[in-house]
């Protein structure tokens, strides 16, 4: 990691999810400034701050309806800053999903399961 105490913002519907993925990135390493947010149009706002990395749930209206999903704020994301690495993190395994998420901007998508919190350490720790 080239930063000293990156920003991570975790953009996710599922409180439970966002709290052990925060637990964890902790855990392995002290240094990050974590903030979650549970749907992306929370999250927008604060993309003027230029997380070192943004972490997006695909799916982000299972809680909020009307809320937009992930490829939505990826690409306003995207077209507010370009340069913040975004990871997408979705239970959905098909190649088509996550070829349409990397064809908007995305720098890497992981899909949910036992090895999905350590693979979005190690993205972070390659795009930091």
């Amino acid at each position: 990691m080239n930063r000293a105490n990156p920003n991570i913002f975790i953009v996710d519907d599922e409180p439970l999810l966002s709290e052990m993925l925060s637990d964890y990135l902790l855990s392995k390493y002290g240094g990050f400034n974590i903030k979650s947010f549970a749907t992306g149009e929370a999250c927008l706002p604060h993309i003027i701050q230029r997380p070192d990395v943004v972490v997006l749930d695909y799916y982000l209206n299972t809680k909020e309806r009307d809320a937009a999903n992930g490829i939505d704020i990826l690409k306003e994301i995207k077209s507010l800053d370009k340069t913040i690495p975004v990871i997408m993190l979705s239970s959905q395994k098909k190649y088509a999903t996550a070829a349409k998420t990397i064809m908007y901007g995305a720098v890497h998508y992981v899909p949910k399961g036992q090895d999905a919190f350590e693979q979005v350490y190690e993205l972070i720790k390659a795009n930091v």
